[in-house]
């Protein structure tokens, strides 16, 4: 071992000293193809553009060159290296059972993140969701990929993809984007970027009539013009109180699938208000029992605008990881967000405590929580957050 080690170290020295920037350039290339591949997953440009075998390419190569800087550029000891890769195998096997393996890929990019500029990922980020959107939306303008449109039952509005697979996917990746930008500006913005994120706000529910993410969005725009009564309040709330609210919130999720029943009236009204939500969670339960790692559970949703008789999807990203990821992952899952918390009250970045919230909101309703190309605050944990920069 210590013969490895040291082996490890020479080549690690020889790199740093003759590619300084090698450690960077590697990540941030890595990651652009990534969040290019599971951006493009989410668009009707599967199998127009880019084969399913591509999309497999375009994620394991930048595993394999985020594996490698975190084994020749980064400095984890050995014991912090055997965990990683410990923690990788029962991923893979966990994706192996669920047949989805978002949570192994994402994996290497969070501890792959160390000594990272979050700037320079949050503008990749950014760059290339904007890329995919728009090479989305010029094929499906040009009629080459269908632009996916749908009508609620309840409601006459028509609710357009513009090139993504479904509406509210397209309105929850504006809304991660959304976040990603006011992190990068510290949550300080000029009049001009207040009306944008406005008037972006009510374009997107114009399309996509996804009341959720308007309600999100609204919330956003309002954390960040009263930015200061809440850095003021943050400053006073313990990192446990939140861990705890978070965890709270997030088996307050699963309690409500479980024990849904349209006997019980205010079930049945939050019920509605989520699109049926609660009932195919109550169907998870009911069909399958909670794995310890992971299980496959066959799923049928509207993505792509298909006609759909058997419909069955768990939209919970805490119900999906319960369920599909197992009682393992989902403690895992926890535990980041708990030392997240703690990462962001220690540096006293209360911007990026807002942003968790927004996300651990968001993953009670919606299944974006693991995907890299949505989420970009788990990378927070191990990356470089500009401490220096901060706003007081």
């Amino acid at each position: 071992m210590e013969n490895i080690v040291n082996y490890r170290a020479k080549i690690q020295q020889k790199l740093t000293t003759k590619f300084p920037g090698l450690s960077n350039w590697s990540y941030l290339t890595a990651l652009a193809i990534y969040i290019l591949a599971t951006s493009l997953k989410g668009t009707m440009l599967v199998n127009f553009l880019i084969t399913e075998r591509g999309l497999f390419y375009l994620s394991a190569l930048p595993a394999a060159l985020v594996l490698f800087k975190v084994t020749f550029l980064d400095n984890y000891d050995w014991k912090e290296y055997i965990i990683f890769i410990l923690l990788e195998i029962i991923l893979f096997a966990v994706g192996t059972s669920a047949n989805e393996f978002q949570i192994f890929y994402l994996m290497f990019f969070i501890v792959g993140a160390k000594n990272i500029n979050i700037d320079r990922i949050l503008k990749v980020f950014l760059w290339v969701n904007l890329f995919v959107i728009a090479l989305a939306f010029f094929f499906s303008m040009m009629g080459s990929v269908k632009n996916v449109i749908i009508t609620r039952g309840d409601s006459p509005a028509v609710r357009y993809a513009l090139g993504a697979v479904y509406p509210t996917d397209l309105a929850s990746r504006v809304f991660f984007m959304m976040i990603t930008y006011a992190v990068l500006k510290r949550f300080k913005f000029s009049i001009a970027e207040y009306v944008s994120y406005i008037a972006l706000t009510l374009l997107t529910y114009i399309v996509t009539d996804t009341r959720i993410d308007l309600m999100l969005m609204c919330v956003l725009i309002v954390s960040i013009v009263i930015y200061g009564r809440f850095d003021a309040l943050f400053k006073h709330v313990n990192v446990y109180v939140l861990s705890l609210l978070s965890t709270a919130y997030a088996f307050c999720i699963i309690l409500l699938g479980y024990l849904y029943t349209p006997r019980i009236g205010l079930l049945e009204k939050i019920n509605g208000f989520l699109s049926g939500r609660l009932f195919f969670e109550k169907v998870a339960f009911e069909n399958y029992n909670i794995p310890l790692l992971g299980q496959f559970i066959y799923q049928n949703g509207f993505g792509g605008g298909f006609k759909v008789y058997d419909y069955f999807y768990i939209d919970s990203s805490f119900v999906r990881t319960l369920m599909m990821h197992g009682l393992i992952v989902f403690v895992l899952m926890l535990l980041l967000i708990c030392l997240l918390f703690a990462k962001f009250k220690k540096l006293n970045l209360n911007y990026w405590i807002i942003c968790l919230i927004l996300v651990v909101l968001t993953s009670g309703i919606d299944q974006h929580l693991w995907d890299i190309s949505y989420n970009f605050v788990f990378l927070a944990l191990m990356a470089n957050l500009n401490v220096e920069d901060k706003l007081n």
